[in-house]
């Protein structure tokens, strides 16, 4: 399953599209807060976070989730280009860091070949 958490719910909508037309299954959600109270903690999973929510945003969602040793492969996604954000992405070792507007093959190529090697 890929898991999508970003508050823009046209971005919510175009992944959830793209992923749809490469028979990639996904779930949306408006926030973090949501995301934890849904995730089915599964190996396979992936998380695609926006990093500036309203709320838990996505650098706290993470530091959550190693503070419960809770692991999942992450492709950070911004509007955002802060050295923040880039740092957030370098501690927690998600597996990319885009800027928004994301280029839709790159995000397919970062997920398949994401799946590729854990299958």
């Amino acid at each position: 399953m890929i898991y999508i958490v970003d508050d823009d719910k046209y971005v919510l909508r175009g992944f959830q599209l793209l992923l749809r037309s490469e028979g990639l299954e996904s779930t949306a959600f408006e926030c973090a807060e949501e995301f934890i109270k849904s995730w089915d903690q599964d190996e396979n999973d992936i998380l695609i976070l926006d990093i500036h929510m309203p709320g838990m945003d996505g650098c706290h969602l993470l530091e959550y989730l190693e503070k419960k040793n809770l692991h999942l492969p992450v492709i950070i996604v911004t509007s955002y280009d802060e050295l923040e954000s880039r740092n957030c992405s370098i501690k927690y070792g998600t597996l990319a860091y885009l800027l928004k507007p994301v280029e839709s093959e790159e995000l397919l190529n970062i997920i398949k070949q994401y799946l590729i090697r854990i299958n």
